[in-house]
C-alpha cells in the first residue's frame, strides 16, 4: 500500500526533530535540501568557505605532478586542499568514519558542477571508485569513494563502474604510515575482473583524499592489463 504524502512529510519532520542534521564545521542545524533534491549536510556558508584548489578554473594543477611520469596517465584534479586546519579534517573524518557519507556526495556534486566549466570530464568513458576490501566495507557499511563517484556520475552522465576493480587484500590503513611505508602497504592489493571490457577506455579513478598517491598509483598499475586504457584521477581533497 502506498504511503500518503502527508504521512511521509510527517515522518520526515519527526526524524528531523529527533535526529537533527548538524553542520560538521559550524555545528549549526542544517535544514532543507540541496538544489538536486537530497538532504543538505553542510550549510551553504561553510561549504563556500572550504579551501578550494581552483583547479576547476584551470588555475594550476599540482595534482598531476604525482602521476605525470606514468605513460598512461592523462590528467588529475582535486576539489579541495587537505591541510592541517581542523575544518577540512573534521569534514573528511565525518563522512569517512562517522557514517555520514552523504557529506562526500554533497561535496562531490558541488565539485562536479564546478568542473563542468572545464574540459576535465570531456573524454572520460567510465568512473571507477577506489574499492574497499569486503571486510572493511562490512565494518564501515559503505565506501565513501562510491558516494563521490556517484555524484560525479549523476552530474556528468558518465557511468560509474564498481565491477571491474576489486580490493583483494585488507591492508592496514595508510593514515599513520610514512611515504615509503604507504607504497609498500598498497602493493598488489587490487585485481581486475574482465580487463578486456575496459579495452581503450579512458578511466577516471576516484578517491577521497590524496597524500602520496600510493593507493591510486597501485590501482593504475593493476589496471595496466586493460590494453590501450588511459587513466585520470579525481579526489575530493589533496594534501598541501
Amino acid at each position: 500500500m502506498a504511503i500518503s504524502p502527508i504521512f511521509s512529510r510527517l515522518a520526515q519532520w519527526i526524524s528531523s526533530v529527533l535526529y537533527p542534521r548538524l553542520c560538521p564545521i559550524c555545528g549549526e542545524r542544517v535544514e532543507g535540501e540541496t538544489d538536486y533534491h537530497r538532504p543538505r549536510y553542510i550549510c551553504k556558508h561553510c561549504i563556500e568557505m572550504l579551501p578550494r584548489t581552483e583547479q576547476a578554473a584551470e588555475r594550476g594543477n599540482s595534482t598531476e605532478d604525482i602521476f605525470h611520469h606514468h605513460p598512461q596517465f592523462a590528467t588529475g584534479a582535486a576539489f579541495l586542499f587537505y591541510t592541517k586546519d581542523d575544518t577540512i579534517r573534521t569534514v573528511v573524518h565525518t563522512f569517512k568514519y562517522r557514517r555520514q557519507p552523504e557529506i562526500a556526495y554533497q561535496l562531490a556534486h558541488t565539485a562536479a558542477t564546478d568542473f563542468l566549466q572545464s574540459d576535465f570530464f570531456d573524454e572520460i568513458d567510465c568512473i571507477i571508485p577506489v574499492p574497499l576490501h569486503k571486510k572493511r566495507f562490512r565494518s564501515r557499511g559503505y565506501n565513501q569513494s562510491e558516494y563521490i563517484a556517484q555524484a560525479l556520475s549523476d552530474v556528468t552522465g558518465i557511468p560509474m563502474d564498481t565491477s571491474h576493480l576489486t580490493r583483494e587484500r585488507n591492508n592496514p590503513q595508510q593514515a599513520l604510515k610514512s611515504g615509503t611505508e604507504r607504497k609498500q602497504n598498497v602493493e598488489g592489493i587490487f585485481a581486475v575482473n574482465h580487463p578486456e571490457e575496459l579495452y581503450r577506455k579512458h578511466i577516471l579513478l576516484v578517491d577521497d583524499v590524496l597524500t602520496t598517491g600510493s593507493t591510486l598509483l597501485s590501482a593504475i598499475t593493476t589496471l595496466e592489463v586493460c590494453k590501450g586504457a588511459k587513466f585520470s584521477v579525481f579526489v575530493l581533497a589533496k594534501a598541501r
